[in-house]
This record gives structure tokens, C-alpha cells and sequence, in this order.
């Protein structure tokens, strides 16, 4: 688990030296964005779902999720708009730091580090159809509204051009499907270097006066992500009749930092890029402690 967190911290910091260094500017940060986006981030979407098991419970696991995840988003854009005065295209970016977690990335790895091989089929239905579909629904919408300033079909629409939610519907047409050898290692070498991009373009676009810039929400996003969401879910699953491993899957997942897929959604959409940059490097910072800290919560 610290292995994977270390690595990522070396992409960012990577991006930081190269912009630093003069050898990519900080405008190359949008580009490697779309491509993730558009090429390697729908690769690794397909990949997950495509090869998941369907145990017929597992569907159960997002009828929780989406809506949860969904509803911390709305509360936090509330918080941020309300509680701090913050801009529309600062409150999304706030909103989206405070409650997509980085649930394949960080979430996968830990859930084998934790539970093992089994705990990976919920860990990939939470992920692609509880975090997913939320971030491409209402996380979506509001980053059109955030570019636009106001609610429209036109944004409705957008959902359903996103490369990422196309390979959802793909993956679920083709599951099990036998797909050919070298178009499954196209696939896979795409779908792996999406972590690599994601953070080299954190790392190019990110800067000391950032992290100084609206601390006080950064501070107040971060807890929420980190510690009052996955506490809810742990608290509304006690109500939930599914069994003790998708239970701990659920909450391991909720307590993810922030999703790296906001940062590339912000910068699409034109939002707060800085403050996405920032929430992504704290939260990581932080999941160092916390992540550990709610696996020994199940595994004392």
C-alpha cells in the first residue's frame, strides 16, 4: 500500500521538476488531460468491468454507493457556495475533491493488500458503478454548470459523449466476452498509463501557493473525503443487509482520497484546477495515515 503511495507522489513530483526544469511547460498539463480522458482512462474503465465477476449481490453494493457519494457532493458544493463564499467553478472542483475517491487506483491495490483476491469483485462494482456513475452524473452535470452557469439538456448530454461512461456501456455489453490477444495488450498498456499522466500533470501543474490558497476549504474537504464519508457509510451500511465483506470493501473504498479523474474533469470543464491539484496532493498526503488506519479497523 505505501508503495503505491510513494509512486504516486514520485509522478507528481516528477511533473513538478519538469516544469521546474523548463523541459515541459505548464500548458502541456491540459493535453496529457485529454489524453487520459479520452484514450487511457476509458482503457482502464473497460479493462476493470469487462473481466469482473457478476455475482447477482454485487448489485446491491451500488444502490448504496451512488447515491451516498452523490448526495456528499451536493452537500459539499452547498458548503462550499454557502459556508465559504467560494466561486461556482471553485465550489465544483471542492465538491468533487470532497467525494469521488480515488477508489481504482489507491482502492483496488489496498483492498488486496487488506482482504485479498475476494474483496476485489465489490471493490470494482463500488468503483465503476457506485464512484463511476456518480461522477459521471451529477459530478458532470455540475462541471457543465460550473462552465456554463446553468443546468441544460445540452449538459445532459454530455454524459453520454464521455469516452470513460461509452467503455462503462461497452464493458457491460462485452463482459466475458473472449477478446483477441493483442487488442486485450493494447488495452492493458493504455490502461496502465493512466496513473503516470494523471500525476505527471498534477505535478505540472502544481506550486507551494497553491496549497496556500483557500486552506481552510482544502482542510475542510480533505476531512470530509478522508474521514466523515467513509464514517457514514460505515454507519448507513449497519442498515444495509449485505454481507461483512462487502461491508469492509465499501467503507475501505469510501475512505480513498480524492479522485485523480477530478483534476482532468476540471481542467476540461475550465474549473479550479488549482484547487483540484491541491485537494488530490493533500488527501494523498494524508490516506499515508488514515488509509491504514481504517484497514486496522477490520483486521485489528
Amino acid at each position: 500500500m505505501y508503495q503505491v503511495l510513494i509512486a504516486m507522489f514520485v509522478m507528481i513530483a516528477l511533473g513538478f521538476v519538469l516544469r521546474l526544469g523548463r523541459v515541459l511547460p505548464r500548458d502541456s498539463a491540459p493535453l496529457l488531460n485529454k489524453l487520459v480522458l479520452y484514450v487511457t482512462f476509458p482503457c482502464l474503465v473497460f479493462r476493470s468491468l469487462q473481466n469482473s465477476s457478476l455475482d447477482p449481490r454485487l448489485w446491491s453494493i451500488p444502490l448504496l454507493a451512488c447515491p451516498v457519494i452523490s448526495i456528499f457532493f451536493l452537500l459539499s458544493y452547498f458548503i462550499a457556495r454557502r459556508g465559504f463564499k467560494l466561486s461556482v467553478s471553485t465550489s465544483v472542483s471542492f465538491a468533487m475533491g470532497s467525494s469521488f475517491g480515488n477508489t481504482a487506483f489507491l482502492g483496488y491495490p489496498f483492498i488486496l493488500a487488506i482482504i485479498g483476491e475476494k474483496g476485489l469483485p465489490p471493490a470494482i462494482f463500488f468503483d465503476q458503478m457506485g464512484n463511476f456513475l456518480s461522477v459521471y452524473t451529477v459530478g458532470v452535470l455540475f462541471c457543465t454548470y460550473g462552465q456554463n452557469g446553468k443546468f441544460t439538456l445540452q449538459s445532459m448530454g454530455e454524459i453520454f459523449k464521455l469516452p470513460p461512461f461509452l467503455a462503462f456501456l461497452v464493458g457491460v455489453a462485452f463482459h466475458g466476452i473472449f477478446i483477441p490477444p493483442f487488442l486485450r495488450e493494447s488495452i492493458n498498456r493504455l490502461a496502465d498509463a493512466t496513473v503516470p499522466l494523471t500525476m505527471v500533470a498534477i505535478g505540472l501543474s502544481l506550486s507551494g501557493t497553491h496549497l496556500l490558497r483557500n486552506t481552510r476549504p482544502l482542510l475542510v474537504a480533505s476531512a470530509t473525503k478522508l474521514l466523515v464519508l467513509p464514517l457514514a457509510m460505515l454507519l448507513l451500511l449497519r442498515l444495509y443487509p449485505l454481507p461483512d465483506l462487502y461491508h469492509q470493501v465499501m467503507v475501505l473504498e469510501s475512505a480513498t482520497p480524492t479522485l485523480m479523474s477530478s483534476y482532468v474533469l476540471a481542467s476540461i470543464y475550465h474549473l479550479d484546477t488549482e484547487f483540484s491539484s491541491s485537494v488530490i496532493f493533500v488527501t494523498t498526503l494524508i490516506a499515508f495515515l488514515t488509509l491504514p488506519l481504517w484497514g486496522l479497523f477490520f483486521h485489528p
